[in-house]
């Protein structure tokens, strides 16, 4: 099944903000309610729809570019709790990554996750990703990977 990526707008929206990780990962993410609502308030982040063949399966949020330090924030990631362990979030890892590179001018993708997110901590090694030494204002730690 061929999996992609869809920016949020008024059609999906609905889909997308009905997607919810698995109840012991609630507490590392902000609702998917939430974010949408931060990006299109904000307007300094992307929403993205995650897609395999028709169905929505994860959300993740791109944005805050800072052109100075050509980095970017790879800012929320989750998918659905119906679709996990189906290796998606490692097929949408490199697609976000390829959006990223196909819409900003960046040498360095920065994320963070919430100290006990060892699952997501593994995936995001996994995919290039290393630990900056940083923690960000609210105590997640920082990982980026550069380009």
């Amino acid at each position: 099944m061929s999996t992609y990526i869809k920016e949020v707008n008024k059609e999906n929206w609905r889909e997308i903000a009905a997607l919810e990780p698995a109840e012991n990962q609630k507490e590392f993410i902000e609702s998917i309610p939430f974010c949408l609502a931060e990006s299109f308030i904000e307007a300094l982040t992307t929403s993205l729809g995650l897609y395999a063949g028709d169905k929505p399966v994860g959300y993740a949020m791109v944005g805050f570019y800072f052109d100075e330090k050509k980095s970017i924030w790879f800012d929320r990631f989750m998918i659905d709790y119906h679709f996990q362990g189906k290796g998606y979030a490692n097929q949408f890892i490199p697609l976000i990554e390829a959006y990223i590179n196909e819409h900003y001018d960046v040498q360095i993708i920065r994320l963070s996750f919430v100290p006990g997110n060892d699952q997501a901590e593994q995936l995001y090694k996994k995919n290039g990703f290393v630990r900056t030494g940083e923690n960000d204002p609210e105590g997640e730690i920082i990982m980026e990977k550069y380009l």
